[in-house]
């Protein structure tokens, strides 16, 4: 049986005449951030190893702006979904149905994660002009639809957790916001710690010939901090997606961090994406179980359980 919640929140949205404008608008941004990057190697008759450069690093900025925007769009999608109902007083309307607290979160994460999933399909075609110069290929191209769209799917969870914390839709939208700022920062910690740890031992990792690739990766304790840096971190899951399918970024870290330039070719980037998509699956089902926890308050669930006995 379809969810009442999703199945009503869709039609709703659908109906809108902003769906389809919005839908074209990012679509249309995306293929201006494409065109941009790469307009000569789109533009061309003929390929060359540069122009294959350059559509790879369109792929890369087409990537990093639709991974900014899902941050900035899905937040403010569900941070209002079970907060709104509170303001508009038909939360308790909801509640005396046979509708569930966990159907209810269910039915408004998945209708936002719908309709972003629309805006990833607009942008597909303008992701995939970067199959005409080579570099990626269509597995990549997918891959990156998904990695997207799992990041999506853990920003709506905190969106709707935020929702079902706070009775009021600024509130909530301010402190979803705050939520995703406190987890970019608190991923990176470890992979900071990780990368100091391995500077100040550069000398005995990097230095000794007794040490072999696979003994620095498997023994350094510092290595090993800074994958679980790149696990937790959406933001340095985006940059594993990219390293792995394009290879870029090395030559970028040299100015950012010798260190991480050092141990760049020791990272199992293509391992470490799929870990860190797994990784914020995770946590955005658990954000969700919780935010069920909160959507029927405590005094509510007690009646409800003395009236089956």
């Amino acid at each position: 049986m379809i969810n009442p919640i999703l199945a009503s929140s869709a039609r709703r949205r659908m109906r809108s005449i902003r769906t389809p404008i919005l839908i074209t608008l990012y679509g249309a941004m995306i293929f201006a951030v494409g065109l941009g990057a790469a307009f000569g190697a789109f533009a061309s008759s003929t390929l060359s190893i540069f122009a294959m450069r350059e559509g790879v690093t369109a792929y890369a900025a087409m990537l990093a702006i639709q991974f900014a925007m899902i941050l900035l769009i899905t937040l403010a999608m569900t941070a209002g979904s079970i907060a709104g109902e509170r303001e508009r007083q038909t939360l308790d309307m909801l509640l005396v149905t046979n509708t569930g607290s966990l159907r209810i979160v269910a039915g408004k994460l998945l209708e936002s994660l719908g309709y972003v999933a629309l805006l990833l399909v607009a942008a597909l075609p303008t992701m995939c002009l970067t199959l005409i110069t080579g570099g990626v290929t269509l597995a990549d191209v997918l891959t990156g639809a998904l990695f997207l769209l799992v990041t999506a799917f853990a920003a709506l969870s905190v969106g709707v957790f935020a929702s079902a914390v706070f009775r009021r839709t600024v509130t909530a939208t301010v402190m979803a916001y705050l939520i995703v700022f406190f987890i970019g920062v608190v991923t990176m910690v470890p992979l900071v710690l990780g990368v100091r740890n391995i500077g100040s031992n550069y000398d005995a990792m990097f230095s000794s010939t007794m040490v072999s690739s696979v003994a620095v990766i498997g023994g350094a304790d510092g290595i090993g901090i800074g994958v679980n840096g790149f696990i937790y971190s959406p933001a340095m899951g985006l940059m594993a997606l990219i390293a792995d399918q394009t290879g870029l970024l090395k030559s970028t870290l040299m100015d950012y961090s010798y260190t991480m330039y050092r141990i760049y070719d020791y990272l199992d980037f293509s391992a470490i994406k799929w870990e860190n998509m797994a990784f914020m699956a995770g946590a955005g089902l658990l954000l969700d179980l919780l935010a069920a926890c909160f959507v029927r308050p405590r005094e509510a669930r007690m009646r409800r359980r003395s009236a089956k006995k």
